[in-house]
């Protein structure tokens, strides 16, 4: 049976275009083409999502089945995946933290009326002189 990566690369050898075309028509690196027909998907330093977009791009690209090849690259992928437990058994200590929000300070009063003066005189000058 022939992998997802042998698939990609004989359509685009029956199509009688090089790496470099595909690129430029798709939009996508020639190193991560060279990767998916190699079956070496984990070498795109993306994200999943980005990778099994990437394969239906070109897929459809190449006239294949778009929807075939996503399913293709899952079931590729999803024995290569290591899944962590979701019951929290493993407790990770996160040393990331949310900067905190900007405090602004509030405008006075004073500063207020003058904001709103000011632009009353600029709107009484632009009305004197366009009259």
């Amino acid at each position: 049976m022939q992998t997802l990566g042998e698939k990609l690369q004989e359509a685009r050898q029956r199509l009688g275009v090089t790496l470099r075309e595909a690129a430029e028509f798709t939009k996508l690196r020639t190193d991560y083409l060279q990767a998916m027909e190699a079956n070496q998907f984990e070498s795109i330093p993306l994200a999943d999502v980005y990778r099994r977009g990437f394969v239906k791009v070109y897929a459809r690209y190449l006239r294949l089945d778009d929807e075939k090849a996503g399913a293709d690259y899952n079931a590729y992928h999803s024995t290569r995946v290591v899944r962590r437990p979701l019951d929290g058994a493993i407790e990770e200590e996160s040393t990331f933290q949310a900067p905190a929000a900007p405090v602004s300070a509030p405008m006075s009063r004073d500063t207020i009326i003058w904001g709103v003066m000011g632009i009353a005189i600029f709107a009484l000058v632009i009305l004197v002189l366009f009259m």
